[in-house]
């Protein structure tokens, strides 16, 4: 397995190869998060353990990195609630940590602490309001096999991000080049296919005839933007072997932590590609 597949799969599994470490040197394990917290929606948190950096990984070994028995807490206000942990197939940790009693407003602030192996991440975020709709979504050949989606993207006074999932999946990953800074005028934008593949190494942005495609779009914090921009970074620069990637995302968890704890105004919309 080679270097850009491990970047392919970790970066789903939350950016968490480390990068310069030092063979002679002992290599501790720092927690990694991936969590989320929409409008009207409970969190929905993925929690791993760093890897070192290395040239080949089994997809079991990152398996075996994902934390199954944390206790992680959602805090809003004077309310808290220990979200429960459990299997999920279409996620990339094939395990998630979701809650049923808070939910997200737009403008408000949740907490998260996360418990496990006595020590102790926090993190804080906020929910800003959803962007307008989108309009003009139309499906676009490229050729007789491959198509991509278009769209005007409205003006948003917030960064934005579009994640995509395939047929009755639940997991939505973001999309190629889909990280857009806040523009006062509307934009005509290119969705392509999510960087969902854990293994493989032929990632294609396009999508084929008969699919059916689930579209999420983010308005996010400054934070969250600048975590998603160096993610989409890394995700390309992995699979070039010229420029590999070097460096991880930024991170607001604390205790060395890494990942990211964001909250989303989220838009949802469906396409055929027909």
């Amino acid at each position: 397995m080679k270097r850009f597949t491990i970047a392919i799969l970790f970066a789903l599994l939350l950016s968490g190869c480390i990068k310069g470490v030092n063979p002679n040197e002992e290599f501790h394990h720092r927690l990694i998060m991936n969590g989320r917290i929409e409008q009207g929606g409970s969190a929905v948190v993925m929690l791993s353990q760093s890897m070192p950096y290395m040239e080949k990984y089994s997809e079991e070994d990152f398996r075996d990195m994902v934390i199954n028995w944390a206790k992680v807490t959602i805090i809003h206000g004077d309310k808290e609630e220990v979200l429960i942990g459990r299997k999920h197939e279409d996620y990339p940790t094939k395990y998630i940590y979701t809650g049923t009693e808070i939910e997200g407003i737009i403008g408000e602030s949740y907490k998260i602490k996360v418990e496990y192996s006595n020590q102790v991440w926090e993190a804080t975020t906020t929910i800003n309001e959803p962007m307008e709709e989108l309009y003009d979504i139309e499906v676009v050949a490229v050729d007789a096999q491959n198509y991509t989606i278009e769209a005007t993207l409205p003006a948003t006074k917030y960064p934005c991000n579009i994640e995509c999932a395939m047929a009755e999946s639940k997991y939505y990953a973001p999309t190629l080049f889909g990280s857009y800074a806040p523009s006062d005028t509307p934009r005509r934008i290119t969705i392509n296919r999510p960087m969902d593949n854990l293994i493989r190494s032929d990632y294609s942005p396009y999508f084929r005839r008969d699919e059916v495609v689930r579209i999420r779009i983010n308005t996010l914090t400054d934070f969250a933007y600048d975590y998603w921009r160096k993610w989409e970074d890394n995700f390309i620069n992995s699979i070039n072997p010229v420029f590999p990637s070097t460096s991880n995302p930024p991170t607001n968890i604390s205790n060395d932590g890494m990942g990211i704890w964001a909250g989303y105004g989220a838009n949802y919309y469906r396409v055929v590609i027909e």
